[in-house]
């Protein structure tokens, strides 16, 4: 249990992260805000945490303290809302009408209507990678489809096996133990993304998504310090429940969020959420000046 002169210190700490985001260009973009909204209207929104936080079991200072963090680093993709686009289950920045885009999808449970819609689509193939037993034995039924290449593999930072924590009635799998028991777990195989992006014969990444329950941050990181790649968006979710305290973790994403943003992305987030997790789609900025984008990309 933290004491006060320890809590205090890790909030400062919070609230430095935050600094390089609430520039002068960001206070001027916002500014707005001040006169929209005030002073009482905004505490309101925080009594509305505390009276009816999201979830059972998600701290109400926990989903106040995202919504900061969300907020400093990212906008709602509605602002550019005709540049993006439904596929599936996730939202995504359309893409060049001349592009035959190569898309990865990590962690992909048992709801695969992204994978189909995009392969179909784009009528590209579909590199999907989960290591997590129940998602190994539901894709046989997929294996005819020639668009969609699962392998039972996962992306991690470096070459190995690895413990992965799973749930007798959950398709869900993580390297930490999320469902609460570090007794259920199994060896499973990682590579990092340019080792697979290799095995693949890819130099590029059109489309990255992770749903990979607290190793997003990892890879990414080690992609933007360590490799070349950078891939024209990546969509992704960041857990942070089950994954550290969110007191230091956020302070962590929100600097993650820096290196992407002087590794040429902007930021936007799938609408503000207080659930235990950040969705984000992370957009090249050479994405965001293509004019001629397919417009006729499809939704659900």
């Amino acid at each position: 249990m933290a004491t006060d002169k320890e809590l205090l210190s890790l909030l400062k700490a919070t609230e430095k992260s935050l600094k390089p985001f609430v520039t002068d260009e960001f206070q001027k973009n916002n500014a707005h805000l001040l006169e929209k909204y005030s002073d009482q209207e905004i505490h309101e929104v925080f009594k509305y945490c505390l009276l009816r936080p999201s979830g059972k079991s998600w701290s109400p200072m926990w989903q106040a303290m995202q919504l900061i963090y969300q907020a400093a680093f990212s906008e709602s993709y509605l602002s550019r809302k005709e540049r993006f686009v439904q596929v599936g289950n996730y939202i995504i920045h359309r893409l060049p009408k001349t592009l035959d885009p190569v898309i990865y999808s990590f962690g992909i449970g048992t709801d695969i209507t992204f994978d189909v819609k995009a392969a179909s689509t784009y009528g590209q193939p579909i590199f999907m990678y989960d290591p997590t037993p129940a998602v190994i034995d539901f894709m046989k039924e997929f294996q005819d489809n020639k668009l969609l290449k699962f392998v039972p593999e996962g992306v991690y930072t470096e070459d190995t096996t690895i413990k992965f924590f799973t749930h007798p009635d959950k398709a869900n799998s993580s390297i930490y133990p999320i469902h609460g028991n570090q007794t259920n777990f199994v060896e499973v195989p990682v590579k990092k993304l340019e080792t697979i992006m290799r095995e693949n014969g890819h130099d590029r990444i059109d489309i990255l998504k992770m749903d990979v329950e607290g190793v997003a941050d990892k890879v990414i990181e080690q992609m933007i310090d360590e490799t070349p790649v950078r891939p024209l968006q990546i969509v992704t979710e960041f857990e942070v429940r089950g994954i550290e305290n969110p007191i230091t973790y956020l302070p962590k994403i929100a600097k993650l969020m820096s290196k992407l943003q002087a590794a040429g992305y902007e930021i936007f987030n799938q609408l503000l959420t207080r659930k235990a997790s950040i969705e984000l789609i992370m957009v090249q900025k050479s994405l965001l000046s293509e004019t001629k984008l397919d417009v006729s990309q499809g939704g659900q």
